[in-house]
């Protein structure tokens, strides 16, 4: 079961033009990982992801291109081997389009996972998948 206080832990910082200082964060970092979004369970969501590095800092980054139909209780984690690994979930989908960008926790070990996963926690289901 995932705890509240684990899915809080990650820092969220949506880039809208009010707040395009966030995308300074990023500024000199270098990406580790980068795929293209694909639906699954009947859903369509596009766009672009990286996991990128900054120091000892992981980010992972939802694309300006990144778009997603909606549904209920989106979360962010990944999978290995096509298999949704829920320990790995980290925050909740902040908006349904648009650049993101989500501060990984640094207990969690990237080098464990192949995918990306946008997954339903009210049907158990995954929404999108992006394979590295």
């Amino acid at each position: 079961m995932i705890t509240k206080s684990l899915i809080t832990a990650a820092a969220i910082l949506t880039v809208t033009p009010t707040l395009a200082w966030a995308a300074d964060v990023l500024e000199g970092a270098t990406v580790v990982e980068s795929a293209t979004f694909t639906g699954e369970s009947d859903h369509t969501v596009s766009g672009k992801v990286e996991i990128v590095k900054k120091g000892k800092v992981y980010y992972l980054v939802l694309g300006e291109d990144f778009s997603f139909d909606g549904a209920p209780d989106p979360r962010l984690g990944f999978s290995s081997q096509d298999s949704y690994v829920e320990t790995s979930t980290f925050s909740g989908l902040n908006l349904d389009s648009g650049k993101q960008i989500y501060r990984l926790p640094a207990t969690l070990d990237i080098s464990n996972f192949d995918e990306v996963t946008i997954w339903c926690e009210k049907f158990g289901v995954p929404l999108a998948e992006a394979k590295f």
